[in-house]
């Protein structure tokens, strides 16, 4: 049986982040009414944060990012998405920070992804990001992006939650 963390257990991380345009964009936790949709994550090896506008009284979610620390403690998996409407705009590299960090918390010493071969914008935000590539032996359509946590960024402290942060380059 899967058990959901009440509200007062997931880990309090929320930010809000401004794009160049000056709209404000609201990074939190996925709720545990949303967890059906992400299925399953613990709030700590494994969570789950959504970026989501806030303007004209309805909110749209328009990028996620997940992780899953390995059972062996050593690498942490994870998985980014951000609209097509708000790529280019350091989104997905302030989602990146947050998961680097929770993972280097963690004691995870490497952040990895599968990436398809045919993506290569990713691939091109992996190796600005700093991560190495590799192929994936079991398929020839993955390549398998690397970051050395212990090299990358080590000394940097997490940002602080509940912050409104500009994310422009």
């Amino acid at each position: 049986m899967i058990a959901m963390l009440p509200a007062p257990a997931l880990p309090r991380i929320v930010r809000v982040l401004r794009l160049p345009g000056g709209e404000r964009v609201l990074v939190r936790p996925v709720r545990p009414p949303e967890l059906d949709r992400v299925l399953h994550l613990d709030g700590r090896n494994q969570l789950a944060l959504v970026a989501q506008t806030c303007g004209s009284g309805a909110s749209t979610v328009i990028a996620e990012a997940r992780y899953a620390l390995v059972s062996d403690g050593l690498e942490c998996e994870f998985a980014l998405s951000v609209a097509d409407d708000f790529r280019q705009m350091g989104l997905g590299a302030q989602l990146l920070a947050e998961i680097e960090c929770r993972a280097r918390a963690l004691g995870a010493r490497r952040l990895v992804a599968d990436v398809l071969r045919s993506n290569e914008t990713m691939q091109a935000f992996a190796r600005k990001a700093g991560f190495t590539m590799t192929g994936v032996p079991a398929d020839a359509r993955l390549i398998r992006i690397v970051k050395d946590l212990a090299t990358s960024s080590a000394a940097s402290p997490c940002k602080p939650a509940i912050s409104e942060l500009p994310i422009a380059a």
